[in-house]
C-alpha cells in the first residue's frame, strides 16, 4: 500500500492511497463540497449526516477501536467524511497519531499490531489514514450505496499496567460527520434502447438495472459529434467505488476511428448500475451522442442439496453436495448435465483433473473459459482449487461484506480436455457463519460488541497469544510458564499466615478474621483470573473479583487502624463502617486507585492523630521503645513503601505475575510487622471463664493509655 505525506508548519497528515479516488486532507477550513460546476448543478442536492462521539483509546485488540456506521443512499455522486479530534486540556494532552480506517460493506479488517491471522485466511489490507491534527477530511467521488463504516483508534497500548487515579490520562475525541451530494435527475438506460445525451458543462447522471445472473454488459457510446473538437471527447465512469479495494471503469472516448465501447463481465446483478457520462471538451463545448446497453444472461447450472439427498436416500451429507460437469451450462447453450444416484459423500478426482473454484461477493464468476482469477466487473474474488493431491481447500473471510455471495466451480482438465466430456466429480461444501472463527480457540474469548443498533464481535486473548482469532502464538506462553504464573500468584497469598499467626498471639482475632479472608479469596481470584489450562474457579469470576479487592482494602484498613491503639469499642465501629465504605466505593468504580486510598489514608490521619495525642500526653515519642522502631515499625513502613511502589509503578503485562507476587508477600509481611504487641497483662488467648451458654467473652484488662516496650 503506497503512502504519501502532505505537510503545513511542521504537522504531517499521513494518507494510505487505494485506487482511483478524489482524496484531500486539509487541516484548515474545508473547501466547498464540489467545485463551481457542481454548485450550481440544480440535479443534485446535499445532505449531512452525524454521529456521537466516542473517545478513543490505545489499541490492544479489536474492541479498542471504535466503530462509527454509516449509510450512504442510492444515486450518490460524492461523499464526503469530516474528521474532527478534540483532546482535553490537562499537560498530559500532547499530539497523537490517531489512525482512521474506511470500509465499505463490513467493518474494517485490521492489523496495527502486525499479527499473524489463521491459515487460508483471505485478508485485504485496509485503507487509513494517520491523523496528526484536529481536522481531516476525505472525498470519495461515485460511493457505492449501502454501509459504510469508520474506525479509529490511538497507537498501541504500552505494557505497563497504569492504576486509575495515579497516572495523568487526557481523552481523545473522536467524530466523524458524513457529507453526500445525491442526484435527484437520473436517466434510465433500458437495454438496447438507445438513449440519446448532450452534455455541455455538466456531468449525465445515468443508470442501468442488472438482472442477476448477468454474464456481461456492453457499454457503447454512438453517434458522438461535438461542434469544437475531433472524436468524442467522453469520459465514461462506470460503477461505484468501494474501499479497501476500488474497481470503478473509466472508459475515455478520444479517438474518432474506433467504436467507443466497454465489456464488463460478470457486473453485480439485482441491482442498479451508475454511469457518470463527462465531457472532456471545453465549457462551451457541446458533445452529443447516444449510450446503449447489451446484456447477456447466463444461469450456471445449479443443484440444491434437497434433491441430491432424495435421490440417494441411504446416504448422509453434513455439507451441499454437487456433481461437477465440464463447464457451468447457460440458457441457450444448448448443454445439458446429467444428475447420477451413488455415493454422493465420496469424491473421485484423477490425476489429469482439475476443479477450480470461485467464492465472489455481488456476482459469480462466470469466465472459467477464459480466466482462473476469479475476477467479476468490480470485485476481485477468492480462487480455490481441488485436485488428485490436494482434496480439500478451505476459505476463512473475517468480516464478509454484506452481500449476496456466489459458489463458482468448474472441472478442468489442463492436459487433456477431452478426458473431462465424460467426467463428472462430486464436491462437498460446507459453509458456516460464526462470530469468531473457532470460538477463537483455548486461548481467546469471544466477546460481543456493540456501537448504536449494530452488533459485532471480536476475540480477546490472554497468555500471550495475539492475531484476529488468537492463533498467533510469536509471545505466547508455555504451559510450563502458566503453571508457574499461577503458582507465584496462588502461593504467595500463603505469606498472609505470618499476620494470621501475630493477630491470634496477640489476641487480635478480628484483624486475623480479615487476613484469613483476603488471603483465601486472593488465592482463588488469582486462580480463577489465569489464561489457558491453569484455572480453577471455585466462584463466578466477578464474585471472586470482588471479593478479593475487598478484602485487600479492609486488610490495610484494619491495620492502620489497630497501630492506632483506639478503645475497644471506638476500633471496632470504625473497623464496620470502613468495610461497608469500601463495599461501596468497589461496587462503584473497582479499578478506582482512590477508592481505596481514601479510606486509608483516613484511617492514616486517625492513626497520626492517637499518636500525637499520646506524645504530647506523655510527654515523650511514641512508641517510647527503639526496639519497636528499629526491628518492627521501620521494617514494616519499608515493606510497605515498596509494595506501593510496585503496584503503582512497576508492574507490567509481561512481569505482572512475579510483581504481583512480591506485592502480596509485601503487603502481608508489613501487615506482620506493623501490629501492635501484645498489652503487658494479657496472656495469649486470654478469656474468662465459660458462661452457661458456652459462650467465652474475651476481655482487655488495660485501658488505651500504657506504655509500649
Amino acid at each position: 500500500m503506497g503512502r504519501a505525506g502532505t505537510g503545513s508548519g511542521g504537522a504531517t497528515v499521513a494518507v494510505a492511497v487505494a485506487g482511483p479516488l478524489l482524496l484531500i486532507l486539509l487541516a484548515g477550513p474545508p473547501p466547498a463540497v464540489a467545485g463551481d460546476s457542481r454548485k450550481s448543478d440544480v440535479r443534485l442536492v446535499s445532505e449531512h449526516f452525524s454521529q456521537s462521539p466516542q473517545k478513543l483509546s490505545f489499541y490492544s485488540w479489536y474492541g479498542s477501536a471504535r466503530l462509527f456506521h454509516f449509510r450512504v443512499p442510492p444515486d450518490t455522486v460524492l461523499l464526503r467524511w469530516l474528521l474532527q479530534v478534540s483532546r482535553g486540556s490537562s499537560p498530559a494532552c500532547a499530539n497523537m497519531e490517531i489512525t482512521v480506517y474506511f470500509r465499505y460493506g463490513a467493518p474494517p479488517v485490521i492489523n496495527p499490531l502486525g499479527t499473524s491471522f489463521p491459515a487460508n485466511t483471505s485478508v485485504q489490507s485496509p485503507f487509513f489514514i494517520k491523523m496528526l491534527q484536529s481536522n481531516a477530511s476525505i472525498n470519495i467521488s461515485h460511493p457505492a450505496p449501502g454501509d459504510w463504516f469508520v474506525a479509529a483508534h490511538l497507537p498501541p497500548s504500552s505494557q505497563k499496567i497504569e492504576v486509575k487515579g495515579f497516572a495523568p490520562t487526557c481523552a481523545y475525541i473522536f467524530q466523524p460527520d458524513m457529507l453526500i451530494v445525491r442526484a435527484v435527475e437520473v436517466f434510465i438506460l433500458e437495454p438496447n434502447v438507445p438513449l440519446p445525451q448532450t452534455l455541455l458543462s455538466h456531468p449525465s447522471y445515468l443508470k442501468i438495472f442488472i438482472p442477476e445472473y448477468t454474464r456481461e454488459l456492453r457499454l457503447e457510446l454512438q453517434g458522438c459529434v461535438s461542434n469544437g473538437s475531433l472524436g468524442c471527447p467522453v469520459r465514461l465512469t462506470v460503477g461505484s467505488a468501494t474501499l479497501p479495494r476500488n474497481f470503478q471503469k473509466v472508459l475515455t472516448c478520444i479517438s474518432p476511428t474506433w467504436a467507443c465501447h466497454l465489456f464488463l463481465p460478470s457486473p453485480p446483478g439485482d441491482r442498479w448500475l451508475q454511469v457518470t457520462a463527462k465531457s472532456l471538451a471545453g465549457p462551451h463545448v457541446l458533445v452529443a451522442f447516444r449510450a446503449v446497453a447489451a446484456l447477456t444472461a447466463c444461469r450456471p447450472w445449479n443443484l440444491n442439496s434437497q434433491h441430491l439427498l432424495q435421490s440417494s436416500p441411504n446416504q448422509s451429507c453434513n455439507a451441499s453436495t454437487g456433481l461437477l460437469t465440464p463447464s457451468p451450462g447457460c440458457h441457450g447453450l444448448g448443454r445439458s448435465s446429467r444428475v447420477d444416484g451413488g455415493h454422493f459423500c465420496l469424491t473421485a478426482i484423477t490425476n489429469n483433473t482439475l476443479v477450480a473454484v470461485c467464492v465472489n461477493a455481488a456476482s459469480p464468476f462466470l469466465g472459467f473459459n477464459t480466466s482462473l482469477n476469479c475476477t467479476t466487473a468490480f470485485f476481485q474474488g477468492h480462487p480455490l482449487s481441488l485436485s488428485a493431491t490436494s482434496r480439500k481447500a478451505d476459505l476463512i473471510i473475517p468480516y464478509p461484506e454484506t452481500d449476496n455471495w456466489y459458489l463458482s466451480l468448474q472441472l478442468v482438465c489442463p492436459e487433456s480436455p477431452e478426458e473431462c466430456e465424460q467426467a463428472s466429480v462430486l464436491v462437498e461444501t460446507t459453509l458456516s457463519l460464526v462470530p469468531c472463527l473457532n470460538d477463537c480457540g483455548p486461548y481467546g474469548q469471544c466477546l460481543l460488541l456493540r456501537r448504536l443498533s449494530y452488533l459485532y464481535a471480536g476475540c480477546s486473548c490472554k497468555a500471550g497469544w495475539r492475531g484476529w482469532s488468537c492463533t498467533d502464538n510469536s509471545t505466547a506462553q508455555t504451559v510450563a510458564q502458566q503453571r508457574v504464573a499461577t503458582l507465584l500468584l496462588t502461593l504467595s497469598n500463603l505469606m498472609f499466615l505470618a499476620p494470621i499467626a501475630v493477630s491470634v498471639h496477640r489476641s487480635l482475632l478480628v484483624e486475623a478474621s480479615v487476613y484469613a479472608y483476603t488471603m483465601f479469596f486472593s488465592t482463588f481470584y488469582h486462580a480463577c483470573d489465569q489464561p489457558g489450562e491453569a484455572v480453577l474457579c471455585i466462584l463466578g469470576y466477578d464474585t471472586l473479583q470482588y471479593c478479593d479487592f475487598l478484602g485487600s482494602g479492609v486488610s490495610i484498613w484494619v491495620t492502620i487502624l489497630c497501630m492506632a491503639r483506639l478503645k475497644a469499642a471506638q476500633k471496632h465501629v470504625l473497623f464496620l463502617l470502613g468495610t461497608l465504605i469500601f463495599a461501596m466505593s468497589l461496587q462503584l468504580d473497582r479499578r478506582g486507585a482512590w477508592n481505596m486510598m481514601g479510606p486509608c489514608l483516613f484511617a492514616f490521619v486517625v492513626m497520626v492523630t492517637m499518636w500525637v495525642y499520646r506524645c504530647r500526653y506523655r510527654r515523650h515519642c511514641y512508641p517510647t521503645s527503639w526496639q519497636r522502631w528499629v526491628f518492627y515499625l521501620l521494617p514494616g513502613i519499608s515493606m510497605a513503601a515498596v509494595a506501593i511502589a510496585i503496584y503503582t509503578s512497576m508492574m507490567t503485562s509481561d512481569n505482572y505475575y512475579y510483581t504481583h507476587s512480591i506485592w502480596h508477600m509485601l503487603l502481608a509481611g508489613s501487615a506482620a510487622f506493623l501490629l501492635p504487641p501484645r498489652e503487658q497483662h494479657t496472656k495469649p488467648w486470654a478469656c474468662s471463664q465459660k458462661l452457661i451458654c458456652h459462650y467465652q467473652i474475651c476481655k482487655n484488662h488495660r485501658e488505651d493509655l500504657y506504655t509500649v516496650t
